[in-house]
């Protein structure tokens, strides 16, 4: 019998430069490799890579190195753009369906294993009104519970550095349209280098740890707290949504 439980991993904030660099001794391309080597242990069914591939501006070489590390990947992935990508160059290095742009903007939804998962785009610090419309009509179609990912997280999180100084900038907005869907249950985010889920509305808002390094989130001051490289497993079956991070 074929099982419908479906297994992600979530990996973020690779932040992988143009050229095989450190970034304050830490070495961006090897901590993702040995990433992507535990993962090929663990056997999920997607691959979702939620932002920040590239280290500053969306890289083309960047994108190229990453490609060519997936392609020999044993299952299939997913890309999304964080503030430090470009969509455009993305395009060129991944060859991303045409359907998943519109305006320059990365969002799609995808179906898998009968479980509905959708993507949002918030490069530019926010969600713009097309999407937010686009979630709506989504959302307003389909009543079974759904998985949601975006890089920012959409509610402050208690995260005092990120919080104050690089959160969505239209977080208000964007919640109020999540808190008339009950069957958003689960956002999984990147960007603030952390791992921690916040509960509010009856939904949980999952962080998720770098690549990279992990930044302290109780400093109203940047400081990174560590640097191993962590990643999300998900775990949904017919009833539940089970999530957790691990780390190298």
């Amino acid at each position: 019998m074929i099982s419908n439980d479906l297994v992600i991993a979530q990996v973020t904030d690779t932040h992988i430069g143009p050229m095989n660099i450190k970034y304050r001794g830490i070495e961006p391309r090897r901590q993702f490799l040995d990433v992507l080597r535990a993962l090929t242990k663990m056997k999920p069914d997607l691959l979702v890579l939620s932002g920040d591939l590239a280290a500053v501006e969306g890289e083309p070489e960047a994108y190229a190195w990453i490609r060519d590390v997936l392609v020999e990947l044993p299952y299939p992935y997913l890309v999304m753009a964080g503030n430090h990508d470009h969509v455009v160059r993305m395009n060129n290095a991944f060859q991303l369906q045409e359907t998943d742009i519109s305006q320059g903007m990365l969002f799609f939804n995808r179906t898998i294993k009968d479980k509905r998962l959708l993507f949002l785009d918030s490069s530019p610090y926010r969600i713009a009104k097309q999407q937010l419309e686009w979630l709506k009509e989504e959302l307003n179609d389909y009543h079974k519970q759904v998985l949601l990912f975006v890089h920012h997280p959409p509610l402050r999180c208690g995260c005092t550095f990120m919080d104050d100084h690089h959160g969505l900038q239209n977080g208000e907005e964007v919640w109020q349209v999540l808190e008339q869907f009950p069957q958003v249950q689960h956002i999984f985010c990147g960007h603030y280098h952390t791992e921690k889920t916040i509960i509010q509305s009856g939904k949980s808002v999952h962080l998720t740890p770098s690549t990279v390094f992990q930044i302290n989130a109780e400093s109203p001051k940047f400081g990174i707290d560590h640097t191993n490289p962590g990643w999300r497993m998900i775990e949904w079956d017919d009833t539940q949504v089970h999530t957790y991070v691990k780390y190298l």
